[in-house]
C-alpha cells in the first residue's frame, strides 16, 4: 500500500511532462487536445459532451465501489465497516451495487440508442 504513494505521484509527472505532450502533438489527437486541454474539459468531451453518460459514468463508479466494500475493509483493518454500512442503508449493499450498475447500464444504453438514431 505504501508503493502507491511513490508510484502514483511518478505517473502523473510521467504523463504531464513526458507522454501528455507526445499525445498532443500527434496529428489524429490535436482535435481531442483543442476541444479538451483541461481535466475537466477532458471528462466533458469523454462524456461525449452529455450529461447523462457523464451520470452512468457516476452511477457506474459507485456501484463497483459498493461491490469492493469487504476488501476495503480488510484493508483498513475495520471489519464491521460492512455492517455498518449495512445498517445504514437498511439493505445489503452488494445489491445496491448491482442496482446502480444495473441503473447505469440501461441509462448508458438509452442515450447510445438515441445516438445512433441522430445518426442514421
Amino acid at each position: 500500500m505504501i508503493w502507491m504513494f511513490a508510484v502514483i505521484p511518478g505517473i502523473v509527472v510521467g504523463y504531464a511532462f513526458f507522454l501528455r505532450p507526445v499525445l498532443k502533438a500527434l496529428p489524429a489527437l490535436r482535435a481531442f487536445y483543442a476541444d479538451a486541454d483541461g481535466f475537466w474539459q477532458k471528462v466533458w468531451v469523454l462524456c461525449g459532451k452529455s450529461a447523462v453518460i457523464a451520470w452512468a459514468y457516476v452511477l457506474q463508479a459507485i456501484g463497483n465501489a459498493l461491490q469492493w466494500i469487504d476488501p476495503i475493509a480488510t484493508a483498513l483493518g475495520d471489519p464491521d465497516l460492512r455492517q455498518t454500512i449495512t445498517d445504514t442503508l437498511q439493505a445489503n449493499p452488494k445489491v445496491l451495487g448491482y442496482v446502480l450498475m444495473g441503473i447505469s447500464a440501461i441509462t448508458l444504453a438509452a442515450r447510445l440508442r438515441s445516438f445512433a438514431k441522430g445518426a442514421a
